[in-house]
């Protein structure tokens, strides 16, 4: 098996590792040249019964790595001052006598964003939390995506109106600061887009 998807970044991150031609799959630690070692179950595509994407969007107090999920609802006005998390798991049942159920996070690091204050804008972060089938995540996607551009619209938008009122940063560095933020969450959205991309290729390959 030569093809695999997962974060190539992380040499210990979980990949999925597979051959179209002899249609069998594996999901290891590791790079694909090296998946033998971990000594993975080798699945036959026929095998596969179900698969699909389970997202966890939850919230913490604070931006930390290892921050306590929060509890309880939030009201509106609490939507911009916590952060979102999101994790990606892949799962996949099968009839193999030995791994009947394949669980695995497909993010190595947990996806981490707050909402930019920016004018008129508040939302409950990507409200993406639940389990998704080939053509939801395509949808879901599709969304993502519109809203990363209505966000960048509204960042545009806030910066000219704080111009014309005259409420922006005092500064030359809290001005950078902000513009760092708002760029990072549109980036954050679009790596989560990529994640649920490769979970929609994963299925469709095992859908084959």
């Amino acid at each position: 098996m030569k093809k695999a998807l997962g974060v190539k970044k992380y040499p210990d991150a979980m990949q999925f590792i597979y051959d179209d031609q002899n249609r069998w799959f594996a999901v290891a630690q590791g790079p694909a040249e090296s998946f033998k070692e971990k000594e993975p179950w080798v699945i036959e595509y026929d095998q596969v019964e179900d698969v699909w994407l389970e997202v966890d969007e939850y919230w913490t107090e604070t931006g930390e790595k290892y921050a306590q999920r929060g509890m309880g609802t939030l009201l509106q006005e609490d939507f911009k001052k916590v952060y979102w998390r999101y994790d990606f798991y892949m799962n996949i049942k099968t009839s193999h006598p030995y791994a009947k159920k394949i669980r695995y996070q497909m993010n190595y690091k947990t996806a981490v964003l707050k909402i930019p204050g920016f004018s008129l804008f508040v939302h409950r972060g990507l409200d993406l939390s639940g389990k998704y089938k080939p053509a939801k995540i395509e949808a879901e996607i599709d969304r993502l995506k519109q809203f990363a551009v209505e966000c960048d619209k509204a960042i545009k938008r806030g910066k000219v109106v704080d111009v014309l009122i005259g409420d922006k940063p005092d500064n030359f560095f809290e001005r950078i600061v902000k513009g760092v933020v708002d760029n990072y969450y549109i980036s954050r959205i679009d790596k989560i887009c990529k994640t649920m991309k490769r979970a929609e290729v994963i299925s469709e390959v095992l859908n084959k």
